[in-house]
């Protein structure tokens, strides 16, 4: 076996806290955990001390991690592989989930693992589909790895070879959510709903606000308002600023039934895998989800989520009013999410992907 280590290289900034930034960090550390070592290299970040940082989305700061000038915008990315060439052609595999980087990858002919968060508006809005089927067809993306089902088909019908397609969902740190309180049906008279993330007005927050302006529970928004979003706080939610990562566990715990109310014209609702769903099925409280083929992928209706139409704001009433009324429906619910997510841990996301890839 190759002692080198395994190459992740991104383009995710650590001083900011987007989805991509919270899943490399994860995917590293845990390929490390599985013992594939990992570095993992990303552009500089601003007055961030990188031992806080890591502590503050929950990762072990023993983690590889090194900030290279040369992953900046402002050098095009080829500095960065003319510098790291010898490392890379060296390295026991190369692993990415940017676009721009695989196909410098590619350019330099590096083969490469390439993950695919999101078919529809990369590949295909975006234009670049036809690289990535190529270079794939090529053997220089090695395997393709979407991260839904539905993202799968895409790649497989453009003419990716389905013999190196892996699917492979997002995942959870089971571990951070071991000691959360279990799930309490007498709150429901009154039942909390949580929300974290980013504050925008497409990301069905009025659900939340039209709860609490009925009476029927405490709403509240944890995060940063997209800027351009359109968005406005409700006067009659609570609202918290964004919060670091390691304390999401613990607003879950405060929450009595998770909504996931993803709009069906949200950018990334045809093949995301958001990892919003695998922290609310590790919390172990009712999920009430809009029904999306995509969340259907994970989620079965009356068995692990009460599944509603994404649109139609009585419905998300109904189904909280159905769990206040049937308690053991809420209590089956919630154990079901539970049990659910102990698949979806990120050790056992990495060791599968490493195991096809060859790099166990």
């Amino acid at each position: 076996m190759n002692d080198a280590p395994l190459i992740y290289v991104a383009r995710c900034r650590l001083h900011r806290n987007g989805a991509n930034l919270i899943q490399a960090l994860h995917v590293a550390e845990s390929f490390a955990r599985i013992g594939v070592p990992t570095r993992l290299y990303l552009p500089p970040a601003k007055g961030v001390t990188v031992a806080a940082r890591l502590r503050d989305f929950g990762i072990d700061e023993a983690l590889d991690l090194r900030l290279d000038p040369w992953l900046h915008t402002r050098f095009g990315l080829w500095p960065f592989f003319v510098r790291k060439f010898g490392e890379l052609r060296r390295a026991r595999g190369i692993f990415t989930h940017n676009l721009m980087v695989s196909r410098w990858l590619a350019q330099f002919g590096l083969k490469h693992v390439l993950e695919i968060h999101d078919a529809d508006r990369d590949l295909i809005q975006g234009g670049w589909m036809p690289y990535v089927i190529g270079y794939h067809r090529r053997r220089i993306i090695d395997w393709l790895v979407p991260v839904s089902r539905a993202a799968a088909r895409v790649l497989i019908e453009a003419g990716a070879e389905p013999e190196r397609v892996l699917v492979a969902p997002n995942a959870v740190d089971l571990k951070a959510y071991a000691a959360l309180s279990k799930f309490d049906p007498t709150r429901l008279d009154h039942p909390t709903f949580v929300y974290l993330g980013t504050l925008a007005a497409d990301r069905g927050l009025h659900i939340f606000d039209t709860l609490a302006q009925r009476g029927i529970g405490k709403a509240v928004l944890i995060g940063e308002v997209e800027p351009g979003s359109g968005f406005a706080m409700p006067a009659g939610v609570e609202s918290h600023p964004f919060v670091p990562h390691h304390e999401v566990p613990g607003w879950y715990g405060r929450s009595d039934i998770t909504l996931l109310p993803y709009p069906p014209h949200l950018a990334t609702a045809d093949s995301m895998s958001p990892m919003k769903l695998f922290e609310a099925l590790a919390a172990g409280r009712p999920i009430i989800a809009s029904d999306l083929p995509v969340l259907r992928e994970l989620l079965e209706h009356e068995k692990t989520a009460l599944l509603v139409d994404p649109e139609d704001v009585e419905a998300w009433i109904a189904a909280v009013r159905r769990l206040q009324s049937d308690r053991g429906l809420a209590v089956r619910l919630a154990q079901a999410a539970a049990e659910r997510a102990r698949g979806f841990s990120w050790e056992n996301r990495e060791e599968k992907i490493a195991r096809v890839c060859g790099w166990l």
